[in-house]
């Protein structure tokens, strides 16, 4: 695999573009614009999305930065003038998915929105997003893995890469097997998406849990490969992370077949209604019954 030697896409009046950000921002627009098809397709509102779909993401890259800088709490403390500098990386995707689906949240019991039904959509663009913005990774020349020689290795320059690797030229391309993953998990949640109206058998959170589980597991075993893990304890912080969103969502799908079986997905003709004021009671808010 080829290596982009120049991280800079563009300069506008002497202020640089890098790739990492047209990266990012081109998942975030890609996610969006299949959210409003997949909302579109369940007869529910896609300006929804547009009217908090900047807000959510404003807040995934607070949680997504704060995350970064609590792990490297050291270097930040005594250089506090790099903590907002993200063009050169430093977003971690658990801090973007906490901090993103609690604001969603918020703002759909602030609208009167069912959480659960709209969290199915949009759980279900966010792989293709990951999968995109993982390319920002390839452009940095960062989020690679340990040394081989495969014929789709990644060459890193020699002031890439980490200590004790200087002696080797290229590395397991973990950007991109994690954006294989991220687009057959996305595939899956939409099909399953798209299936849920009229189903006897799914409920409404069905696609945002087996969202949390497949990643979960994905991300666990692309971590194995990285060289740059950021650590809490003796593990990786990602492994913490990926465990607790895999026992969640294994959780929460249980519960939700079982003890707390909730609401089943409505049929298409009949979730189409309008944004309403916030009514009393979990129940409504939440989409539960």
């Amino acid at each position: 695999m080829p290596t982009l030697h120049d991280p800079v896409a563009i300069t506008i009046l002497g202020v640089s573009i890098r790739w990492y950000a047209l990266f990012i921002l081109t998942g975030i627009v890609v996610a969006i614009l299949v959210i409003r098809e997949l909302a579109r397709r369940r007869g529910m509102d896609p300006e929804f999305v547009l009217d908090v779909a900047p807000w959510v993401v404003f807040a995934a890259i607070i949680g997504a930065r704060l995350y970064y800088l609590l792990l490297k709490w050291g270097y930040y403390s005594d250089h506090p003038g790099q903590a907002i500098n993200i063009r050169l990386g430093g977003l971690t995707i658990h801090g973007a998915l906490v901090a993103g689906i609690l604001t969603f949240a918020w703002f759909c019991w602030r609208s009167g929105q069912r959480f659960l039904a709209w969290a199915d959509i949009v759980i279900a663009a966010v792989p293709i997003g990951q999968a995109i913005g993982r390319w920002g990774n390839w452009a940095n020349q960062e989020a690679f893995g340990t040394p081989t020689k495969l014929p789709w290795a990644v060459t890193i320059d020699p002031d890439r890469r980490p200590p004790g690797y200087e002696q080797y030229s290229t590395f397991h391309p973990t950007f991109l097997y994690e954006g294989i993953i991220d687009l057959l998990i996305a595939a899956a949640l939409i099909w399953l998406v798209l299936r849920m109206p009229g189903s006897i058998r799914l409920r409404e959170g069905d696609a945002l849990w087996t969202y949390f589980v497949l990643y979960g597991l994905g991300r666990f075993t692309i971590e194995h490969f990285r060289t740059d893990s950021l650590m809490i304890g003796p593990w990786p912080a990602a492994y913490w992370f990926s465990l607790g969103f895999v026992l969640l969502g294994l959780t929460m799908l249980v519960a939700r077949h079982t003890v707390w079986p909730g609401a089943k997905v409505a049929p298409i003709d009949v979730v189409r209604e309008p944004a309403r004021p916030r009514q009393t009671g979990s129940d409504q808010t939440l989409g539960v019954s």
